[in-house]
């Protein structure tokens, strides 16, 4: 068990409540002062399955799940037999002992028996109630004040009647005394007293990229429902009245896209957002965003596959796909955050650079982002700055407007249907200035390069990846997308054994900082991490800096990284 630091995990069938006891948990924790992050793993399963939810807690700032697990919630006999590997050897167990027993575990690991099922019954509740009698044991065995659990309990179902609230705080006041008349001499080296912190957020990538969108100024966000973006479109669907929004969900992805590219023709900041297979389906609408230079944000939620895949499990394998897709060559923007705060702040990028340059802006998340918890400090929505480029206001006449008029930066003026009683030309044919379909030699050639002058464009203009840890390490980890919080607490691991690293987080991968890689790579020995099987990151650094990589760790089983099997790979290559 880490000073300062504690894992716990709940384990048993889908349907148990798994995921609302960790949420309940998790505040408990972050309104006792202290930083959170939590994990879930589930199969693709209605019913049935074996569910984890994994709540690392810390009085300090922590970036990642990590290993082992210090409390063990068992719900069934399935999560002794299927967690018992990944458990600390001073480990806790609250074991419900009306479905299982505590046979085959090591010494040392303390087992903790309570009739979770029985004292929800005899308590004129049901079943599926234990996992508060279980909340209730441990809000006692950590210490913490059964008021706060309370107070969680009433939020967490307050589309109830009184009288479930009731009953739900009553079995978890049950559990709460169970353990304290039967546990109150053990000694769990933590706990969750109140202690002074300032006021933060506990948000999920999809909640970060929903409020990011809303503060950018999205008014019309339109998707057909696909793991892991679907709490994004509850978000919406529950919020657009209030926030004065669409939301518009379609029949299948192309309608998706197409209604969100409309929307954006007519100047309305516009998204859609599926997963990699539902992105397959927008793909012929990306390429007419490419050719009518029309600003849209494209949130693809990466799970592993091909085909259906593995609906609810984590992967990055669609790079090299959301780079490429679509016929012929047009500018695009692939941007991915790494943790929940570049969520927010990358969704405000995304549509600034989608109207400034006016092309699509791909934004690339996967399971663990957009559903993983972590707390973070407020966000200072002031600094949210919005750019909307080379908006033009016509008055009376299309006469002396050219919609795609041959321009330095390769950016176009941009004015809105509507304005004007004469129509305005979009076409997915090879145009002219105009906008009218055009097909000579020349005409081609200029507009071809005219789009991608943009790319060169915001090649002078966009940030750098920023480097995590020693300047003046011999050892360096390059890697993308929500991989960073597990090298940033892997990066911990190693320092507390001297061992100096420096990490290059990419956000930008399209267009790519090959400069700044290529610079990062000079007189050290890296490691590439990445989340696939055929080292995409790896292959497109090669493509645009002619550098080989050769120490990589590739992660294709549908689970994130661990920083400790990080740390313990960089031991193995020095």
């Amino acid at each position: 068990m880490k000073e300062n630091d504690f894992n716990i995990r709940i384990a048993g069938e889908a349907g148990y409540g798994i995921a609302s006891a960790g949420l309940a948990l998790a505040k408990i924790a972050l309104r006792s002062g202290y930083f959170v992050f939590d994990y879930s793993e589930y199969p693709s399963l209605i019913r049935g399955g074996h569910n984890i939810y994994t709540l690392r807690i810390s009085g300090e700032q922590i970036y990642s799940p990590s290993l082992p697990v210090d409390f063990l919630i068992a719900l069934n006999q399935d999560a002794v037999d299927f967690n018992k590997d990944q458990l600390s050897p001073q480990s806790f167990i609250l074991l419900n002992s009306d479905k299982a027993s505590d046979s085959g575990l090591s010494s040392g690991i303390r087992a903790l028996p309570i009739p979770l099922v029985k004292i929800a019954l005899d308590n004129k509740g049901s079943e599926v109630m234990m996992n508060n009698v279980a909340l209730g044991a441990i809000t006692f065995l950590l210490k913490a004040e059964f008021s706060v659990l309370e107070s969680g309990i009433r939020e967490a179902f307050s589309w109830a009647t009184s009288e479930i609230i009731d009953l739900n705080i009553k079995v978890a006041q049950k559990g709460f005394d169970y353990a304290k008349d039967n546990f109150a001499a053990e000694e769990i080296k933590f706990d969750l007293k109140k202690i002074k912190a300032k006021p933060r957020l506990l948000l999920t990538g999809n909640d970060a990229f929903g409020l990011g969108a809303i503060k950018a100024g999205c008014k019309f966000f339109a998707a057909y429902p696909m793991t892991p973006i679907n709490s994004l479109i509850v978000y919406f669907a529950a919020k657009a009245k209030e926030l004065n929004l669409v939301y518009f969900q379609p029949e299948d992805e192309i309608a998706a896209i197409n209604s969100a590219l409309g929307a954006a023709v007519c100047g309305v900041r516009s998204m859609t957002a599926s997963s990699g297979g539902g992105f397959s389906l927008m793909v012929e609408a990306l390429g007419m965003a490419g050719m009518t230079e029309t600003p849209l944000v494209i949130i693809e939620g990466q799970r592993p596959g091909p085909s259906s895949g593995m609906p609810t499990w984590t992967g990055q394998g669609d790079l090299r796909f959301v780079l490429h897709a679509s016929q012929d060559d047009f500018p695009r923007i692939v941007l991915a955050p790494g943790d929940v705060e570049e969520c927010f702040w990358l969704m405000i990028d995304a549509f600034n650079l989608a109207e400034k340059y006016q092309l699509p802006v791909i934004v690339l998340t996967d399971k663990y982002l957009a559903e993983s918890r972590q707390s973070i400090n407020l966000i200072d929505d002031s600094k949210v700055e919005i750019e909307r480029g080379k908006i033009v206001s016509l008055k009376d006449s299309l006469q002396d407007y050219h919609r795609y008029e041959f321009a330095q930066d390769g950016v176009s003026p941009r004015a809105f249907i509507g304005q004007t009683k004469e129509p305005f030309f979009t076409t997915s044919y090879e145009h002219n200035e105009a906008g009218f379909a055009a097909e000579d030699i020349e005409t081609r050639k200029a507009m071809m390069e005219k789009r991608m002058k943009k790319l060169e464009t915001l090649e002078k203009e966009m940030s750098q990846p920023i480097i995590y840890g020693s300047k003046d390490a011999e050892f360096g980890f390059i890697s993308w997308g929500s991989n960073k919080g597990i090298i940033l607490e892997a990066q911990k691991i190693l320092a507390s054994q001297r061992i100096k690293t420096s990490f290059l987080h990419l956000n930008f991968l399209n267009p790519f900082p090959a400069e700044a890689v290529a610079e990062f790579c000079q007189d050290k020995q890296v490691l590439l991490l990445e989340q696939n099987i055929s080292g995409q990151l790896a292959g497109l650094i090669r493509e645009k800096t002619g550098l080989k990589i050769k120490d990589q760790f590739l992660k294709y089983d549908g689970r994130p990284f661990y920083p400790e099997e990080i740390a313990d790979k960089v031991k193995q290559i020095l």
